[in-house]
C-alpha cells in the first residue's frame, strides 16, 4: 500500500518520508524473520522437549536455564545509560520538578552525612503528567547530574512472553542494582501498563509481576543493600495505578504543560541550531499562542515551521546569490535575480531563506494542542487528593 501511495506522491519531502519508511519497515521485517527463525529453534513443547527433530543417538534436551539468565543479564546491562551532557539547566521550565528531585535524590548522593536518623532520602519517586512534558527528559537529565549507575527501562521492557521471565528480571533488575559499587537510580517509564488497578479478570502473571515489583518496592527500607537504590517511576495516568503503588511512592511529583517563560525557552531551544529570524516580542507571541501545548507539542510545531523554507526552495523560479557563492530563492523582481528550479541548481550551493514569524503561524493553523481540559482537570483533581 505505501508503494502504490509513493508512486501516486508528488510533493518530494514526502516521498522522500515515504521511501524512508519502507526501508525502515523492511529493516524491521528482516530483524522480525530473524527473530521467527531463532525462536522457531529453541520452542518447547509442554513437557521441556524441543520440538526440532532428534537422532536416534541424540539424547533430548532441555533448553538451558543459563541462555534466559545470560539473555536477562544482557538485557539489564544495556539498559544503563551512559553519562551524557544533558543537564537539569538543558530542560525548559519544570522548576518544581528539578527542586523536588533534587531534594530527593542529588542532595542525599552529595552530603549523605545530612542524612541520617529520621531524615531519610526518599528513595521511591513517582513523576505524572501530561504526555510530552518532558518526563522521561528529566529523568535523563538526572543521569548526568548524578555520579551514580542509572537504569532506564519501560514497563514494556519488563514483561516477557516467557512464564516467569518477567518476575526474575525485575528481581535481578534490583540485585545488579543493590549489588553495583555506588548507588544506583533505576527509571521505569509508563509504570502504569503493569501496576494498573487490579480486576478480577487480571491474569496470574499479571499479578505475580506485580508481586515481584512490590516486593522489590518494599526492599528499598528493609534492605541495607537497597539502601543504594533510588526507584524513580513516570506516568501519564497516575489515577489508574494500583493503589498497592501509590501508597509506596513516597514522593509524587507532578511534571505540568510549560509555562510561558518555559514555552519560549522551548520555542528558542528547539531552533538555535537553524536560522531564525524573529525579534523578541514575537518569540513573546508565539510563547502567548502556544499555551496549552505540551513540549512534545512544541516540538511538533517547530519542525513544521523548519520545513516552511525548504518548500519555498521547490517553489522557487529566482535566485539570488548570496555571500559564499550560495543560492537562496528571490523575487523575479530582486536586483541580480536568476531564474531557475531547484534541480537546475548547484545542489551543494542552495540554501534556504530563513525562518520567520509567519512559518510559525503557518505551522500553528495545523498543529493543535493534545492535552485537553478534561484532562488537565483529571490532573488537577489527581494533585489535590493524593499528589
Amino acid at each position: 500500500m505505501i508503494t502504490r501511495i509513493r508512486k501516486k506522491e508528488t510533493d518530494p519531502i514526502r516521498n522522500a518520508a515515504l521511501s524512508e519508511l519502507l526501508r525502515s519497515m523492511d529493516y524491521q521485517m528482516q530483524i522480525l524473520h530473524t527473530k521467527q527463525k531463532q525462536l522457531t529453534s529453541t520452542r518447547l513443547v509442554p513437557d521441556g522437549h524441543s520440538t526440532q527433530p532428534c537422532r536416534a543417538d541424540t539424547p533430548v534436551t532441555k533448553k538451558q536455564p543459563d541462555d534466559r539468565r545470560t539473555s536477562r543479564r544482557i538485557s539489564i546491562e544495556d539498559a544503563i545509560v551512559p553519562k551524557g551532557s544533558l543537564r537539569f539547566q538543558d530542560v525548559a521550565g519544570l522548576e518544581e520538578a528539578k527542586q523536588a528531585l533534587r531534594e530527593a535524590i542529588i542532595l542525599p548522593l552529595q552530603y549523605p552525612h545530612l542524612f541520617t536518623g529520621a531524615r531519610k532520602p526518599w528513595r521511591r519517586i513517582l513523576l505524572y503528567g501530561p504526555p510530552g512534558t518532558g518526563k522521561s527528559r528529566l529523568a535523563h537529565a538526572l543521569s548526568s547530574e548524578i555520579d551514580s549507575t542509572f537504569y532506564c527501562v519501560s514497563s514494556s521492557d519488563l514483561i516477557s512472553s516467557w512464564v516467569g521471565e518477567s518476575e526474575k528480571l525485575i528481581k535481578e533488575l534490583f540485585q545488579q542494582a543493590a549489588y553495583r559499587k555506588g548507588t544506583s537510580v533505576i527509571f521505569i517509564d509508563e509504570i502504569d501498563s503493569i501496576c494498573r488497578k487490579r480486576t478480577s479478570r487480571e491474569e496470574e502473571h499479571t499479578r505475580r509481576v506485580k508481586t515481584e515489583l512490590l516486593r522489590q518496592m518494599e526492599g528499598a527500607d528493609t534492605s541495607a543493600l537497597s539502601e543504594k537504590i533510588f526507584l524513580m517511576c513516570a506516568t501519564n495516568c497516575p489515577w489508574e495505578l494500583d493503589s498497592a503503588f501509590l501508597r509506596r511512592f513516597q514522593r509524587r511529583i507532578y511534571v505540568p504543560l510549560p509555562d510561558r517563560e518555559a514555552r519560549k525557552s522551548l520555542l528558542q531551544i528547539h531552533t538555535s541550531q537553524n536560522r531564525v529570524q524573529l525579534t523578541e516580542l514575537e518569540w513573546g507571541q508565539l510563547a502567548d499562542r502556544t499555551q496549552g501545548y505540551s513540549g512534545s507539542d512544541i516540538a511538533t510545531v517547530i519542525l513544521a515551521a523548519l520545513f516552511e523554507p525548504i518548500r519555498d526552495l521547490q517553489l522557487a523560479t529566482h535566485w539570488r546569490q548570496t555571500t559564499g557563492d550560495q543560492w537562496t530563492p528571490c523575487d523575479s523582481q530582486d536586483v541580480g535575480a536568476v531564474k531557475g528550479r531547484l534541480g537546475e541548481m548547484p545542489s551543494d550551493q542552495v540554501v534556504p531563506r530563513d525562518v520567520c514569524l509567519q512559518d510559525f503561524v503557518k505551522s500553528l493553523a495545523a498543529a493543535h494542542n493534545t492535552v485537553s481540559q478534561g484532562e488537565l482537570q483529571k490532573f488537577h483533581d489527581f494533585s489535590s487528593s493524593l499528589g
